[in-house]
């Protein structure tokens, strides 16, 4: 029974079998065709994108040629293109305009049939070193002959058009009217010539062109430089022939220096003339032909100018030096010397100014600042504005705020019109001066105290002569003041020296009036108040005749002939202690 049974399993195991073997190969061969499939599809793909780039370009070159053909035929130049066989194939409007001819006139054309005969050798010639390749292009002029049979002058700029293998297969021409471009440079070259021309009227310089030989070849005249010469008398001839000067020579030498190396050079001269010497400028160079253009310029005017302004510049460096003498000079001045601007700001103070007034920069400073008081400001002000200066002593303010006294001198500066332009002002410290004036004053008032002493003992000498007897002899002239010093006096020695006599002595008294002869009572009955009796001698006629008006007091006063009679009376009085009688 087992036997049995295991057959039939493997009969029923045999058949699908073979059915997995199918299924393999069917697998397999679906795969292979997939990948067939993808394979075809890249490859559709591909030429896909080459279709596309092929039509792409396709369009480009459509483009480009059309771009082409507008440009061919859209450029004002004649153009014209011919085949490898060299029989025209287009052509643009310009050229049809130009020669007269269509494309259906010349199309399929040899342009050498509308050429001139003389021109073709020429023209295959250059054609055949384009063809060799040794030459990019060529341009020549030629002649065409017009539709109409007439023969224009043209000029044709040609090149070929070559293959990737370097064959020619077209060839290119662009064609110019050779009259017209000949009449447009033409009228260039005159238009040129005519703006050279304008140039040169317009350089204010003479022009002269040189030869070799130093010869006159040409003359442009100037309007601001004469001629020394009329042109007859120096073209074609030489320099030094004309003028024979030494700056003509020296001229003729540097024209044969600049023509033999061509670098420029320059000279200046003067020539003497009626009016006064004239001076010139030269400047040499040579031109491209070779000769020689001497540019001359009148610098009289310009000389003129800079010896004036040499002149100035002297003046105005002598001025400048003595500004610095005067300012060395300010600077060490022992006054305070100060400019002040019309503003009333110190433009300049002195090292003196500033030490006196203790204030450093003193520039800058406002003057009203410096002045004690508005009016002194005030009266400064006046006397400038009426007199131009002011002069007398001023009160000034120092850094510290203490006044400081001086005397000084405020005038006007002018500009060259008369035009104020500033103030001076030289001050004086006078505080030392003050001050010695101080002392001198005292010491004056000390000798006239000294000198009226002596001249009031000198006036009223008291002289004892003996115990008791003094002797007071007067000289001059006896006023009431006098008089009453003569009184003090007498007193005073009477007291001092206990006096019992007194003799006066009036010999040298050459007036008595009743003033004196009053005094003289005055000072007698003084005397006799301190116990004292008078004598008086030197009565002269005239002093007797004023001292009899005077009887009443006269009593008091003893008169004695002579001075010894009295002094021997009051040395006899003295011994006896008696009055003296009259004698």
């Amino acid at each position: 029974m087992r036997s049995t049974g295991a057959r039939a399993s493997c009969e029923d195991a045999t058949p699908n079998k073979r059915d997995s073997r199918w299924l393999i190969k069917d697998t397999k061969r679906a795969m292979e065709h997939r990948d067939e499939v993808e394979a075809l599809r890249a490859e559709v793909s591909a030429l896909r994108a080459e279709l596309a780039e092929a039509r792409a370009a396709r369009d480009r070159e459509r483009c480009l040629a059309a771009g082409y053909r507008e440009l061919f035929h859209g450029v004002p130049t004649a153009m014209i293109l011919t085949d490898s066989a060299g029989r025209f194939v287009d052509m643009n409007e310009a050229f049809v305009a130009l020669l007269g001819y269509t494309l259906d006139d010349l199309r399929g054309r040899s342009p050498d049939e509308i050429s001139h005969p003389d021109d073709l050798p020429v023209e295959r010639t250059l054609f055949a070193s384009l063809a060799r390749g040794t030459r990019p292009f060529v341009e020549f002029e030629k002649r065409y002959r017009r539709k109409d049979g007439t023969w224009m002058w043209a000029r044709l700029f040609t090149g070929v058009v070559r293959n990737e293998q370097g064959e020619i297969i077209a060839s290119y021409g662009s064609l110019k009217d050779a009259e017209e471009e000949f009449s447009t440079t033409v009228t260039s070259v005159r238009a040129v010539e005519a703006r050279n021309r304008a140039l040169l009227d317009a350089v204010p310089d003479l022009l002269f062109v040189m030869g070799r030989d130093t010869r006159f070849l040409d003359c442009k005249p100037a309007r601001d430089v004469p001629l020394l010469v009329s042109p007859a008398q120096f073209l074609g001839r030489r320099l030094v022939d004309v003028f024979g000067t030494d700056w003509s020579r020296r001229q003729a030498d540097i024209i044969r220096d600049v023509a033999e190396d061509g670098e420029p050079r320059m000279d200046r001269y003067s020539v003497e003339t009626p009016d006064g010497p004239m001076h010139f400028e030269a400047m040499f160079s040579r031109s491209s032909t070779g000769e020689v253009v001497v540019a001359i310029r009148d610098v009289t005017k310009r000389v003129q100018a800079e010896a004036e302004r040499d002149r100035l510049a002297r003046e105005v460096s002598a001025q400048v030096n003595e500004l610095r003498r005067w300012k060395a000079l300010a600077d060490r001045a022992p006054d305070g010397i100060s400019i002040v601007g019309l503003d009333g700001e110190l433009t300049y103070a002195n090292a003196a100014f500033e030490d006196m007034l203790d204030r450093r920069p003193l520039v800058g400073t406002n003057v009203a600042h410096v002045l004690a008081t508005a009016a002194e400001a005030r009266s400064i002000d006046t006397a400038l504005r009426a007199e131009g200066q002011y002069r007398g002593d001023l009160v000034l303010l120092r850094g510290d705020r203490t006044q400081i006294a001086t005397q000084g001198v405020l005038f006007v500066m002018t500009n060259e019109d008369g035009t104020p332009a500033s103030f001076g002002t030289i001050i004086r410290d006078r505080t030392e001066e003050r001050r010695a004036e101080e002392e001198r004053a005292l010491l004056r008032e000390q000798l006239i105290v000294a000198q009226q002493k002596l001249i009031e003992e000198l006036e009223t000498p008291i002289l004892p002569v003996a115990p008791g007897v003094l002797v007071m002899p007067l000289v001059g002239r006896v006023d009431a003041a006098r008089a009453e010093r003569l009184l003090g006096s007498v007193l005073a020695g009477t007291t001092a020296h206990g006096a019992r006599m007194v003799i006066l002595d009036i010999t040298g008294v050459p007036v008595v009036d009743a003033e004196v002869a009053e005094g003289l009572v005055r000072a007698a009955r003084a005397v006799r108040l301190l116990g004292a009796e008078t004598l008086l001698t030197g009565v002269g006629a005239l002093v007797a005749r004023e001292l009899v008006a005077h009887a009443e007091e006269i009593a008091v006063l003893r008169p004695c002939s002579t001075l010894e009679r009295a002094v021997s009376i009051a040395l006899g009085m003295s011994r006896r202690g008696s009055g003296p009688k009259a004698s």
